[in-house]
């Protein structure tokens, strides 16, 4: 028998994948229940209920608890929806608040500096108008003494003519 080294790989490959599932088969305790379970197909269909009664009910029970955690996952956001909604309605309640205050403030300071107007205005009217017209007085009457009686005390030559022509 004269093969060639590269035919006969895939004879041995197959040869030990059959070996190793018959020894599996006949030599582990895994491997003679799955023998039993063949031999017997009853027990196959009666195992094969059991196995989807688990699954139904392990798959109930993940979707009880993915629900669950979506639910958890709603409640979670919507209080934190309503935690936002409360900070603004307290911060736009407090910066109304300060508004008040502001217009409060500013509203005094526009009275105080109306008022402050009209006191100028009043004292205006009342003192210092009276003291302008006062040395205004003054001043024309000082200056009239002095055309009168001149820059040395003197009478002027003005009026000492008009005191002749009134003698005479």
């Amino acid at each position: 028998m004269g093969r060639n080294g590269s035919n006969i790989w895939p004879y041995v490959i197959v040869g030990s994948a059959v070996g190793g599932a018959v020894g599996y088969l006949f030599m582990t305790e895994s491997g003679r229940r799955i023998r039993r379970t063949i031999a017997n197909p009853e027990e196959l269909s009666g195992k094969l209920e059991d196995a989807r009664l688990f699954l139904e009910r392990k798959s109930t029970e993940i979707s009880d608890q993915v629900r669950s955690a979506v639910n958890k996952a709603k409640q979670s956001m919507e209080a934190g929806q309503q935690a936002f909604r409360e900070a603004e309605q307290n911060y736009r309640s407090q910066f109304r608040g300060v508004e008040s205050k502001n217009d409060e403030i500013a509203s005094n300071v526009h009275q105080a500096v109306d008022n402050l107007n009209k006191a100028a205005r009043t004292l205006e009217e009342t003192i210092l108008d009276p003291l302008c017209e006062l040395g205004a007085i003054y001043r024309g009457v000082e200056r009239g003494i002095r055309t009168f009686v001149g820059p040395r005390g003197q009478v002027s030559s003005f009026y000492k003519n008009e005191r002749v022509q009134l003698k005479v």
